[in-house]
């Protein structure tokens, strides 16, 4: 498989073909072209197998054929999840549901995955995970307990974060354990890893909150050091609760980092959502989140939903071609981004990049259920 498509005709280029290529290898503009078409055609498969999404097309007067950029393609506002089944293939076909966190009233999103849909996820992030750690496989920590695992747990984002990065793992040790709902150190286990695994290949994941109020906490207050030959650690979410202690991402990179004996550059923020599983936008050693080829994000301003210009915040709306089974192919989140650029990271990686900036000040969105909803006939 080549680097890029831009030799093949844009009208015959496929999802798999995007997908099997280095993550950040198009260009802005390429890369577009070729996801237009694609995201097309999987409108018409959306329209016809959900009558919510075919309520919304018809209520917003969308004409498929008639769209011309990835800026017009009909975008979902991510609580539809929580109220509506987005599911658009047969019931038959679904194999799991996963569960959002459910940060929104306390209601989760429910994202039904078919196995198609979940093969392209591990496919994407597999892709998005080499170009940070090559294709050798490595010992892996996880930052949370074992349990999440468990069968009778429910199958939720925080599930699918250790699964998903589990792929280049060669053995994987739980840095944590549960004990009457409360989270505390593994003691048995890193200590094993101090005195067994030091100087290895290692990555660890977790998410960034647990990390910071349980694991560093801990490790800091029993002066306890790790060190490996390559590491790099992948966190993500908690960033409400973590402004609300007045934490930085660079003070969590910088204290993380010297636990584990390494540069702050090695600590990757990333951001993800149960909604765009399988896309993880992760941090470049220049601190932009990049945007791998099968993903596209466009920023919008929160009153006009108008595109934002670069370096203007607004509301980030993530894009995909990843699932059959539900629609991905635009969702509005509740969060606020800012665009840094096109093409031209100092990094080398090409494409859009941005940056995460806050979450929005929760405001319950009225109307946009009745979108969806059959009109009285």
């Amino acid at each position: 498989m080549p680097n890029d498509l831009t030799t093949l005709s844009k009208e015959a280029v496929t999802r798999e073909e995007i997908v099997a290529l280095a993550p950040y290898s198009l260009s802005d503009r390429d890369k577009n072209e070729f996801l237009l078409s694609i995201i097309k055609e999987q409108l018409k498969v959306a329209r016809c197998n959900n009558t919510h999404i075919d309520n919304y097309f018809n209520k917003c007067g969308i004409d498929i054929n008639a769209i011309q950029r990835l800026e017009e393609i009909p975008y979902i506002p991510v609580q539809m999840f929580k109220e509506f089944d987005l599911k658009i293939c047969p019931e038959q076909e679904i194999v799991k549901i996963l569960n959002s966190s459910g940060t929104t009233g306390g209601i989760p999103s429910k994202i039904p995955l078919d196995k198609a849909t979940t093969l392209n996820q591990i496919k994407a992030l597999k892709s998005i995970l080499a170009d940070y750690l090559g294709n050798k496989r490595r010992i892996f920590l996880v930052i949370d307990h074992e349990g999440i695992n468990k069968p009778e747990m429910a199958f939720s984002a925080r599930t699918a974060g250790v699964r998903g990065l589990s792929i280049y793992a060669k053995k994987i040790f739980y840095l944590l354990k549960e004990e009457n709902g409360k989270l505390s150190l593994n003691l048995p286990i890193i200590e094993d890893i101090v005195n067994n695994y030091s100087y290895e290949d290692v990555y660890a994941f977790g998410f960034t909150y647990i990390i910071w109020t349980i694991f560093f906490e801990k490790i800091r207050q029993g002066n306890i050091r790790f060190l490996f030959n390559d590491f790099r650690l992948f966190h993500g979410g908690g960033w409400k609760k973590m402004h609300d202690l007045a934490v930085s991402k660079e003070v969590f990179s910088d204290r993380i980092a010297e636990i584990f004996c390494t540069q702050s550059k090695n600590i990757l923020d990333f951001y993800g959502m149960a909604e765009q599983t399988g896309i993880i936008f992760v941090d470049c050693e220049c601190g932009n989140k990049h945007i791998p080829a099968f993903s596209q994000v466009i920023i919008r301003d929160p009153y006009t939903l108008d595109t934002c210009e670069i370096g203007k915040n607004g509301l980030i709306e993530v894009m995909s071609i990843l699932a059959d089974s539900y629609y991905d192919q635009a969702v509005l989140t509740e969060d606020i981004g800012v665009m840094i650029g096109v093409d031209d990271c100092p990094c080398g990686r090409k494409g859009r990049y941005f940056r995460f900036v806050s979450r929005v000040e929760k405001s319950e969105p009225r109307g946009c259920g009745d979108t969806f909803r059959e009109s009285d006939r």
